[in-house]
């Protein structure tokens, strides 16, 4: 872990900060305790979220209803309600991702279709894992960065957040999962970490308006699509290799399910290839429907004409 950001607390001293010094004292606590508890108290938290923020609910239920047309109004609030649940779970899990014990977490952690990843890294051009903002998003980025087979060559990637504390913390935790990490925006760090033969996390499921994209299919929508998974496959040679983090029940841990790298990607067409990447995601989000993040306004850009669906 050669390249972690220092993390400067004597920044944040300042008292409009306490309010999170608590409440990362508070989740540093959690993190100590047993894994059924803390999945216990978030299923709590998440409930009380959904309660309590109907603008949110709103969206998810608009997301659900989309992806699954067939569903009955009963069937869309009880997906709405469990992802809630993993949502609040997720909050403990950052906490675990950033101070748990990560000999522990490796032994709880079993692995699915980890050859996909020895054969594609074997090739020495770096791997994209090309996964979903799941809940499970922090702490599925942890394990994977703990398996023997990306030591010294995993990078993450993070996404700004708005918060100066929250983001100094986050990118210093995270920066501990593997060898670099990269801020989302930055390309030439992402193909420069491919080209040197590691595997990058990336996760292109949200909604962009002002970077390079075209309009797919997902979710029973159509999805503003970065090209930059195709164009960055097609620039350094990687392969991309789709993986999900999946929560156990019971606190009986983690599992990692990696896929087949895509076949014959990317090709000439980039609309097409955008569009497969999109497929790829979706198909992990049925695989498990209730650990994905159905609150993100995946759909708020639209294609020109088209109406608003939030």
């Amino acid at each position: 872990m050669s390249n972690v950001i220092p993390l400067n607390v004597r920044a944040y001293l300042a008292p409009k900060y306490w309010p999170m010094w608590l409440a990362f004292g508070l989740l540093r606590l959690m993190a100590m305790l047993p894994i059924r508890w803390t999945q216990t108290i978030g299923t709590g938290l998440g409930l009380l979220v959904y309660r309590l923020v109907p603008s949110r609910r709103r969206v998810a239920r608009i997301n659900i209803r989309q992806a699954y047309p067939g569903y009955s109004d009963e069937q869309i609030r009880a997906l709405n309600i469990a992802s809630f649940k993993s949502l609040g779970i997720s909050v403990f899990e950052t906490a675990q991702a950033w101070w748990a014990d990560r000999d522990y977490m490796r032994s709880i952690c079993e692995v699915e279709g980890k050859q996909h990843l020895d054969d594609a890294l074997a090739k020495g051009k770096g791997v994209i894992l090309l996964t979903g903002h799941f809940t499970t998003l922090e702490i599925g980025a942890m394990l994977i960065g703990l398996q023997t087979t990306l030591k010294g060559v995993y990078n993450g990637v993070y996404k700004k957040a708005h918060n100066p504390m929250f983001n100094a913390f986050m990118a210093h935790y995270r920066s501990t999962y593997g060898e670099e990490l990269i801020e989302n925006k930055n390309v030439r760090a992402l193909i420069r970490g491919l080209r040197k033969g590691r595997a990058t996390w990336f996760a292109p499921d949200q909604d962009f308006s002002e970077q390079d994209i075209v309009f797919t299919p997902f979710l029973g929508g159509i999805a503003s699509t970065l090209t930059a998974t195709a164009r960055m496959a097609e620039m350094t040679g990687a392969k991309v290799v789709p993986f999900y983090p999946v929560r156990l029940d019971r606190g009986r841990g983690y599992r990692l399910v990696i896929l087949p790298a895509l076949k014959d990607f990317p090709s000439n067409d980039i609309e097409k290839d955008s569009a497969r990447i999109n497929k790829a995601i979706e198909d992990m989000v049925y695989a498990n429907p209730e650990q994905y993040g159905w609150v993100h306004k995946r759909f708020k850009y639209r294609p020109r004409g088209e109406p608003p669906i939030y």
